[in-house]
């Protein structure tokens, strides 16, 4: 591996870089499964006190103020103005945190190495198909051996 700050020959970009763009990749698809799935969990339904019709909202579990789950404002910023577009009044935090991302191959394994620094070739789309067939029943043999 590079030295920090020093661009790595094969993705052509620093550590800190490749962390930043797998985070910011594992955050969405976080996002659009098990938080989406999280929250389907904790609504519940109660009357919009704007408009009186049923909407799905969330309490927060620290100070139980009631949100729409579509609900948005606009934050105010450090300078105290306020943002241009408004954002969703909760987010979801990870009581326990998370593990730092600070060394890639130990945090994501082998899984992610060897699809970035394993060796390549290129093939075509059909003979792709036919080797990604054959490595798949020589993985499930040895399976089940």
């Amino acid at each position: 591996m590079p030295k920090r700050g020093e661009v790595d020959r094969v993705t052509g970009i620093t550590e800190g870089r490749m962390r930043t763009l797998l985070k910011g990749d594992l955050r969405r698809t976080w996002r659009n499964t098990a938080r989406k799935e999280f929250l389907l969990s904790v609504r519940r339904k109660a009357t919009n006190p704007r408009t009186g019709r049923l909407w799905n909202v969330l309490d927060c579990v620290d100070c139980s103020r009631v949100m729409g789950v579509s609900e948005k404002e606009k934050r105010v910023k450090k300078d105290g103005s306020l943002e241009k577009r408004a954002k969703s009044v909760y987010e979801v935090d990870h009581v326990k945190g998370i593990t730092p991302l600070v060394d890639i191959q130990l945090t994501l394994g082998d899984y992610w190495y060897d699809m970035m620094y394993g060796e390549m070739e290129v093939v075509c789309v059909k003979c792709h198909k036919k080797r990604t067939a054959r490595q798949t029943r020589n993985r499930l043999s040895l399976k089940h051996k």
